[in-house]
């Protein structure tokens, strides 16, 4: 969906990541929604408030970017280690996952 969104959409609408979810869902609905629809219902069956919500996921991730870049450099540079950190610890928790499945898989 985000491929989509990012680029055969554009001209329809584009999310600015700069005003807040509220200022554009009306347009949102109007103006994307229905364009998007006609592209997932080739494939998937998705409601609308499903398409919704992936859309304001996408929204808000990109938002709370562009809020820290505003912030400063010290921002930056401690969001990149909280990603760091949160990513390392995804990595030790598959990890962990893979040891427990085999090991009960074994016995």
């Amino acid at each position: 969906m985000f491929i989509w969104v990012d680029s055969d959409l554009k001209d329809i609408f584009e999310i600015d990541i700069k005003i807040t979810w509220a200022e554009q869902k009306d347009e949102i609905i109007t103006k994307l929604l229905p364009a998007l629809r006609k592209l997932v219902d080739k494939r998937y069956k998705v409601t609308n408030n499903e398409l919704l919500k992936m859309l304001y996921g996408r929204w808000r991730s990109r938002h709370r970017e562009y809020n820290i870049r505003i912030q400063g450099e010290e921002k930056m540079k401690s969001n990149k280690r909280r990603t760091a950190k949160n990513s390392r610890m995804q990595d030790v928790r598959s990890n962990n996952k893979h040891i427990y499945n085999n090991n009960i898989n074994n016995n």
